[in-house]
């Protein structure tokens, strides 16, 4: 007999409605799971798998879960990961207490478990077997050489229970966690950062499972303890108690909001990290403190670009570290000034807040200059804070309008004078521009012309060219670029210059006349200088005696003066004979008359 389909299917219905509802479970097993619609863990249990939560899709947990090592969940893009009011937590934490320091101690109270039971302790690796490493626990001592466990029969009533070591080990040697075994396999476990230690520094290494959200991740009034998180889009932290699971590691596209919440402890020097152009809210939180910062940002690298080939880079106060160093630009005029390197993070970290919640930001400069007979040109900006960024320097332009000499007509082996026009476009002073001008391909004969100029300042120079032989000629007149600028050429000028009409150079025309003017020059020439001669010869054939009276009679020599006489007398004679001639012998009739 045949049932009807209508009427089977609707009995079908109401029986599968009459089942219950399955409630989510987490996988097992190692097995991976994608979610594709929304479900909740409302049940406390354990992961031991992937889990894959699909765009569209949240998983909401609100129960305890316990994660096996090497487990992940996964958001994607558009999906959501919820936990509320429950916790993920790391079945083995991996924090350590070094514990081969000296005078290490643990103390451990589990409280009133039971009256006795198996205390165990676990290490982060197997002890060398050739090494020493002794565990006490009151008068018993174990040697924990080549072994990663070592238990003893203790009271678990309440009691506390001081752990000593003595060891001869050089390689750091952590304690993982502490377990009390009671009551035929019940348990009892403190995690590395539950016990209390003295000389005994506590670590964090790797995470015991990974947190992938490339969609949202909230968090509110739960634990996270041992997990690996990696943020690409909202990750919210409320009320929020991360335990081994920092530093929470923000993409560029993250934001990350920690309100009233508590991280305790880091694998690194930090928190949260956040990359580039990730964004934070921190707020009312508490951090690992100390030397751990509560958040760094992050850049991938710090790159440079310029108008400067080859231009000299000062950098002062980099990163964290505030570095100093000098650099150049490459032929294209950009420069990594960090990359990506483990060594580095120090000059690519350009704010942070520190342990004890003080935000900081880098104070760096960067100066780009390049020098040259023009001068030197320069600027200085705050360093970026982003991955890339750029410096233009103000350059002048250099350009020549116009060649004008004053005539298109000029006589050769003589000279022509006329002005250059040469502008500064650019946007900064340059100075001693010399100016070179040329006949076709050769350099031609010029005064020389150096100008310097102000931004948008125009100078006609003047100039005079000298040309040797007959012909038409232009000059072309063209700025001289200093060799430093030759990588930025276009930049800084224009090199073709200016060209001036074309001038006609002409042979002066000789005039018929000239050698006889010449001639006559050339002799009234040596006739003056005959003259000359003469005049000089007859001065020299003159000589001029100089007689000196004295005025003074008293002083003269009383025995002088019959000298005197005898010299008067002696000339009167002689002016007597003087007067007597042949003119004066007159007859004697003559003298009668």
């Amino acid at each position: 007999m045949r049932t009807h389909k209508p009427v089977a299917a609707l009995i079908l219905a109401l029986l599968m409605l009459g089942l219950p509802l399955a409630s989510a479970q987490p996988p097992a097993g190692g097995d991976s799971t994608t979610i594709t619609e929304s479900e909740a863990w409302t049940e406390d249990g354990s992961m031991n798998g992937h889990v894959v939560v699909s765009d569209g899709a949240i998983l909401t947990v609100s129960a305890n879960i316990s994660m096996a090592t090497g487990s992940s969940i996964t958001v994607e893009n558009g999906g959501q990961l919820v936990l509320t009011n429950g916790a993920l937590l790391s079945d083995d934490l991996n924090a350590g207490l070094m514990v081969n320091s000296m005078f290490a101690s643990l103390t451990l109270n589990f409280g009133d478990l039971a009256d006795d039971g198996i205390l165990q302790l676990k290490f982060d690796h197997i002890i060398d077997a050739d090494s020493k490493m002794n565990v006490s626990l009151g008068n018993e001592t174990v040697n924990a050489s080549g072994l990663d466990t070592v238990q003893f029969d203790a009271p678990l009533n309440g009691t506390d229970l001081v752990i000593t070591f003595d060891s001869y080990y050089f390689t750091p040697t952590y304690v993982l966690w502490a377990k009390a075994i009671y009551g035929g396999g019940n348990t009892e476990t403190l995690l590395a950062q539950e016990i209390e230690a003295s000389d005994a520094p506590l670590y964090w290494f790797q995470s015991g499972f990974d947190i992938h959200a490339h969609g949202d991740l909230t968090v509110t009034s739960s634990t996270l303890s041992g997990a690996n998180v990696h943020c690409e889009a909202l990750c919210q932290f409320d009320s929020a108690e991360l335990v081994g699971s920092a530093p929470v590691d923000a993409a560029t596209t993250a934001t990350v909001s920690v309100i009233d919440s508590l991280i305790s402890g880091s694998r690194t020097d930090e928190d949260i990290i956040l990359h580039d152009e990730a964004s934070i809210v921190y707020t009312n939180s508490q951090g690992t403190g100390g030397t751990t910062d509560a958040w760094i940002r992050l850049l991938s690298e710090r790159t440079l670009t310029t108008n400067i080939p080859n231009g000299s880079l000062d950098i002062y106060d980099l990163g964290w570290g505030a570095a100093d160093w000098n650099d150049l630009t490459d032929e294209n005029g950009d420069i990594v000034l960090v990359d990506q390197g483990a060594t580095n993070e120090h000059k690519r970290i350009v704010a942070w807040m520190d342990g004890n919640g003080v935000e900081h930001q880098e104070d760096a400069s960067i100066t780009l200059s390049i020098s040259s007979s023009w001068g030197v040109f320069s600027s200085t900006i705050d360093a970026p804070t982003t991955s890339s960024g750029n410096i233009e320097l103000d350059l002048p332009f250099i350009q020549i309008s116009a060649v004008a000499p004053e005539a298109d007509v000029a006589v050769a082996n003589k000279s022509v004078s006329g002005m250059v026009t040469v502008s500064n476009t650019g946007a900064t002073d340059a100075s001693s521009i010399s100016i070179w001008c040329y006949e076709g391909d050769d350099i031609a004969d010029t005064t020389q012309m150096v100008v310097s100029l102000a931004p948008g300042e125009t100078k006609d120079v003047p100039f005079t060219w000298y040309v040797y032989s007959a012909g038409d000629a232009a000059l072309t007149c063209k700025p001289l670029l200093p060799s430093a600028l030759n990588g930025i050429a276009d930049l800084v000028v224009d090199a073709d210059g200016a060209t001036s009409s074309m001038v006609t150079w002409e042979y002066a025309e000789e005039v018929e006349d000239a050698p006889i003017l010449i001639w006559i020059a050339a002799i009234a020439g040596f006739m003056a200088l005959a003259l000359f001669i003469a005049s000089q010869s007859r001065r020299e054939e003159k000589e001029y005696v100089t007689y000196a009276e004295s005025d003074d009679d008293e002083d003269e020599d009383p025995e002088d003066e019959p000298k005197e006489e005898t010299e008067e007398g002696s000339d009167e004679e002689t002016d007597e004979a003087s007067t007597s001639s042949i003119y004066d012998l007159q007859t004697e009739d003559e003298a009668e008359d």
